[in-house]
């Protein structure tokens, strides 16, 4: 079973939906970078720091930090012998080579809905992340493709126990 999960994808994809089944149903430990980078800043996570793509606490310098930071813990909790979901957009390679040069044999889960699903969960949104549908747009433009890693692609316009026996299912053929 894998010690460290990379839940990745666009804002409004689902990261969180199926990083909180591994932890709930799996015990895996949570490193979510919307609270670690709220952390950091000095904000309390349901304290809102919208700003423009790129700007505020969402500046490439700290985006570095907080890959770090959550390595960092992820490191920590192997230690003690735990597992770790990372629960992140990792839209660029540089952040998901910091995972791999970091932990042996992650395993990396694309997640991803559909634009309108995306578009309507975004409206909706009430959580610790400050994602809309136009940073989502704007994330969709940078986004470099992860040709570097192997990952497993999951929709997430399923339901809680469809995703559960997908995730079980990907947890026992992981060697």
């Amino acid at each position: 079973m894998a010690r460290v999960v990379v839940v990745f994808g666009l804002s409004g994809s689902g990261k969180s939906f199926v990083a909180s089944i591994l932890s709930e149903e799996f015990g895996y430990e949570w490193i979510r970078s919307d609270v670690i980078r709220k952390e950091l800043a000095g904000i309390g996570p349901t304290e809102s720091a919208r700003a423009e793509f790129g700007k505020g606490i969402y500046t490439e310098e700290m985006t570095r930090r907080v890959y770090e930071e959550m390595v960092r813990r992820a490191a920590s909790c192997l230690k003690t012998g735990g597992k770790v979901v990372l629960d992140a957009t990792f839209l660029k390679r540089w952040q998901r080579e910091l995972v791999t040069s970091s932990f042996d044999r992650p395993l990396f889960i694309l997640v991803w809905a559909s634009e309108e699903e995306i578009k309507r969960r975004l409206s909706n949104r009430e959580d610790v992340s400050d994602a809309d549908f136009n940073i989502y747009l704007k994330q969709k433009e940078v986004f470099e493709p992860p040709e570097e890693i192997s990952y497993v692609k999951l929709s997430t316009e399923r339901n809680k126990v469809q995703i559960r026996r997908l995730l079980e299912d990907l947890l026992k053929d992981d060697p």
